[in-house]
């Protein structure tokens, strides 16, 4: 029987563009591009540990915005797992690579042409049918 794991992750929205991070190659998942984010621990509600993992992951402080209505959950050959996406708006730049080896901003378009881990891909669509800017984060 495979794990479950909770996982949340943060649509970072600026002028209308998104960040992508690609895995690190020895991380599962590697060299994909996924929203950066990870495990709710125990104790945790998902809006404290998107705060949480992005300190950890980027060093970066978020506000966050609404939560995507994109279904969560996804069976990989390691874990079935189920993930909420939370849009999100950087507070500070630091962008540190804890967990990925580069980061790319751009539109959902021109960021739908990149590898990305497959339970990603939903949040990806629905971002495509929005306006960005329109997007309201709590301040």
């Amino acid at each position: 029987m495979k794990p479950e794991q909770n996982i949340v992750a943060a649509v970072l929205i600026e002028d209308g563009r998104i960040l992508t991070g690609r895995r690190q190659a020895h991380r599962v998942g590697g060299g994909y591009y996924e929203f950066p984010g990870g495990k709710i621990e125990p104790g945790e509600t998902a809006q404290q540990a998107i705060k949480r993992e992005i300190k950890e992951e980027l060093g970066d402080e978020i506000v966050l915005g609404p939560q995507l209505p994109v279904p969560g959950d996804y069976e990989y050959s390691y874990a079935k797992i189920h993930i909420q996406f939370f849009c999100a708006k950087l507070l500070t730049q630091n962008l540190e690579h804890e967990a990925h080896t580069e980061f790319q901003w751009g539109t959902p378009a021109e960021l739908a042409q990149l590898q990305w881990l497959p339970a990603s891909r939903p949040a990806l669509e629905w971002l495509e049918q929005q306006d960005l800017r329109k997007i309201e984060f709590d301040e």
